[in-house]
C-alpha cells in the first residue's frame, strides 16, 4: 500500500505545477479531483495486495 501512496504523492506534486489558468474543457479535473479519483480507484488494488489476493 505504501507504493500506491508514494505514487499518488508524486503525481499530485506534478499536477500542482500546472498553470492555474481557467480550464473550460468539460472533462477537466483539478489536481485535487484527480488525486481523489485515483486514490479511490487504486485503493482496492493495494488492499488486495495487502491481504494476499
Amino acid at each position: 500500500m505504501n507504493d500506491v501512496h508514494n505514487w499518488l504523492r508524486k503525481m499530485n506534486s506534478q499536477w500542482l505545477k500546472e498553470p492555474t489558468a481557467p480550464h473550460t474543457h468539460p472533462f477537466y479535473l483539478t489536481p485535487a479531483e484527480r488525486y481523489a479519483l485515483l486514490k479511490e480507484l487504486l485503493m482496492p488494488l493495494s488492499e488486495g495486495k495487502k491481504t494476499g489476493e
